[in-house]
């Protein structure tokens, strides 16, 4: 949060996340943040961050701040172009902490979208199970919440520096200790295993996506549910770690996989039905899927085409307010 910072008027939330912050798994969501000790959230996200780090508080918050900048220093200190120099940064990042923690905090203070506690509260909704699987956990924040509402809640990440630093931050906290955190290159997860999988703000990060979601499929019990994002960005140094640009191939692979949409929350993150792949079911949500891609490409050739008649139709009016500003 940068100074100044104007926490949104919750008169102006969309629907899941005015639920989600005038419940009580929204408090669970920040007594999870909270530590012995420490019964302010941002208190005791800076002393997690300082005792594990072994920087100051203010040190700690200049590092959540400039997160970015951080981890961009990180990932060109070497080569990140092989398999090796890419699993060297998700072995020795730290940066990453900083950024996940500090949202979490913002995201129980109001400040950002509580997308942990969105997720969670649709999930107790849909499902019975209480198996639940955080694929990219990071910091271990939704591994905390999903077992404090009664789940086996296990976290799986790629990155040995975030999974010490969730460690660390659950062993500081008896009743999360017992939380099983995995990491994805040496662990093997039995199949049918669980009943929801989150995997929050992480499919654009992994190369190798279809193989990676055939893993989820198969993880997931007949009938489990996906909650996962897409956050595509344009290719630049700053972006490396997003590998890709555009969100509709990658709907239509996630539809290939055998994962059938059934809900969009809040118009982004989007819920998924594990379905048989070669069943019937999933032969049409293929199609489904298709056409849903076709629609949304058809309606922002739409827009764009409307947005060039008006520039054209206005040729004088848009040069002057360009040599204005």
């Amino acid at each position: 949060m940068l100074p100044g910072a104007v926490r949104p008027d919750p008169a102006e939330y969309a629907p899941a996340r005015l639920v989600a912050w005038d419940s009580t798994t929204m408090e669970l969501f920040r007594e999870a943040l909270r530590s012995p000790g420490r019964s302010d959230v941002r208190t005791a996200v800076l002393d997690d961050l300082s005792s594990g780090y072994g920087y100051s508080p203010e040190e700690c918050v200049e590092r959540c701040i400039h997160w970015e900048a951080h981890n961009l220093e990180e990932y060109v200190r070497r080569e990140r172009t092989s398999s090796e120099g890419l699993a060297d940064f998700y072995d020795t990042t730290t940066s990453w902490s900083f950024d996940l923690l500090w949202y979490a905090y913002l995201q129980a203070e109001g400040y950002e979208y509580p997308t942990s506690v969105v997720v969670a509260l649709d999930a107790m909704s849909r499902t019975s199970g209480r198996d639940h699987l955080d694929f990219g956990s990071g910091v271990g924040v939704t591994n905390q919440l999903f077992h404090r509402l009664g789940f086996r809640s296990t976290g799986a990440d790629v990155s040995t520096s975030l999974l010490r630093f969730a460690r660390h931050r659950l062993d500081r906290r008896p009743e999360d200790a017992g939380i099983d955190l995995v990491d994805l290159d040496s662990a093997t997860l039995e199949p049918r295993s669980y009943d929801v999988v989150t995997a929050i703000d992480t499919l654009t990060h992994v190369p190798d996506l279809a193989p990676t979601l055939e893993r989820l499929h198969g993880w997931l019990r007949p009938g489990g549910l996906l909650y996962a994002n897409l956050d595509v960005r344009p290719r630049t140094e700053a972006n490396a770690l997003f590998l890709y640009e555009e969100a509709a191939s990658l709907r239509r692979l996630i539809a290939r996989s055998g994962f059938r949409r059934v809900a969009i929350l809040d118009g982004w993150m989007r819920v998924y039905e594990r379905i048989d792949v070669g069943s019937r079911a999933h032969r049409q949500e293929i199609v489904r899927a298709t056409a849903r891609e076709s629609r949304a490409a058809e309606l922002g050739r739409r827009v764009q085409r409307r947005i060039d008649r008006g520039l054209r139709a206005f040729p004088a009016r848009s040069g002057r307010r360009a040599a204005s500003r």
